[in-house]
């Protein structure tokens, strides 16, 4: 009998999980029963699905030495919390991958606690704002945080004046300067397993999924689930979302760190929430009688091409479904 912990709140994607789990011959699901662990004892549990390690430290010191124990965790705590969204730009520049051009700019502010104004001379001030427009292509631009998640403190930036007066309230928040994508389509994919992808319409002013199956054409659908694994095969996400502005018939991946996406039905709709629960199953059905274990480090192995990358991905990745297209009536888990 395989034990699978579950670490999150009292939501109806966890609980439907846990039901759906319970319901397959070998598989024990519970609400993770976390107790102190002793450094040289292994954790009980085979799967761990964490969806609260963000919002509470002591989880993620548990879960990091559960990976060392052999335990696999769902996402992998190690890379979850070094993560942030402008090197993922920079990776999937390097995978083929097209995104908005995007410059890193220091925090306005500083910890006075721990820094004198000397210890910064590395650093080039002021900033040279008209030259850094340029580079990403001039107003409107987008200014938002570098380890944001979702559209926390993300602004559309029209005037210079605006621009001063957003940096200047951003404190010691490290931001990004990012071309803005006048998109005429926008796609929010689910990801799970590194290989199932979920590209459903999204509108990203109202926050809301739009039910329609044939928004995409099939060489454009084929680019984007393409792009989807490059991207979190390289992250080593198991799950994740990954957002594209489609401008002039070209996927911008404008955000991908989300390992801990919104899972409500009455957000996502009944028919994405289905086959969210199925393809999480099956996923940790399948790293539960493997055996696999948690990668713990790093390797820098990715798959980069030489700079600059080009703007369009070339074929499948390795490891990719074609049955990313969901059925019109999802089977029940």
């Amino acid at each position: 009998m395989h034990r699978v912990g579950i670490i999150s709140g009292r939501e109806t994607f966890t609980r439907v999980l846990l039901e759906a789990l319970n319901r397959v011959p070998g598989i024990q699901a519970e609400w993770c029963q976390v107790t102190e662990p002793r450094n040289d004892l292994p954790n009980p549990y085979r799967v761990i699905v964490d969806r609260l390690s963000h919002c509470h430290e002591y989880y993620q010191a548990y879960l990091k030495h559960a990976v060392l124990t052999g335990t696999y965790v769902i996402n992998n705590p190690f890379w979850f919390r070094a993560d942030d969204k402008f090197f993922n730009y920079s990776l999937a520049a390097r995978l083929g991958v097209a995104v908005p051009r995007t410059l890193l700019l220091p925090s306005r502010e500083y910890d006075e606690r721990v820094l004198e104004p000397d210890d910064l001379h590395n650093i080039r001030q002021p900033i040279p704002w008209e030259w850094l427009l340029q580079q990403v292509g001039g107003y409107p631009v987008i200014l938002k945080p570098y380890d944001g998640y979702g559209w926390r403190e993300v602004y559309r930036i029209d005037t210079p004046e605006q621009l001063l007066e957003v940096y200047e309230d951003s404190m010691m928040d490290v931001m990004m300067l990012q071309e803005f994508i006048d998109f005429e389509h926008y796609v929010r994919c689910f990801v799970v397993g590194k290989r199932h992808v979920l590209p459903t319409h999204y509108d990203p002013l109202e926050r809301r999924y739009i039910l329609n199956h044939e928004h995409l054409t099939p060489d454009l659908g084929t680019r984007i689930v393409s792009d989807c694994v490059k991207i979190c095969t390289a992250l080593g996400y198991d799950i994740n979302t990954v957002e594209f502005a489609i401008r002039k018939g070209v996927p911008y991946a404008i955000d991908f760190m989300n390992p801990v996406p919104e899972a409500k039905p009455e957000v996502i709709t009944p028919h994405y929430f289905h086959w969210l629960v199925e393809k999480v199953r099956d996923m940790v059905v399948d790293y539960a009688f493997s055996g696999v274990r948690t990668p713990y480090r790093m390797t820098g192995d990715f798959p980069v091409n030489p700079l600059p990358a080009p703007a369009a991905s070339r074929g499948w990745y390795p490891g990719s479904r074609l049955d990313h297209w969901p059925r019109r009536d999802p089977p029940p888990v």
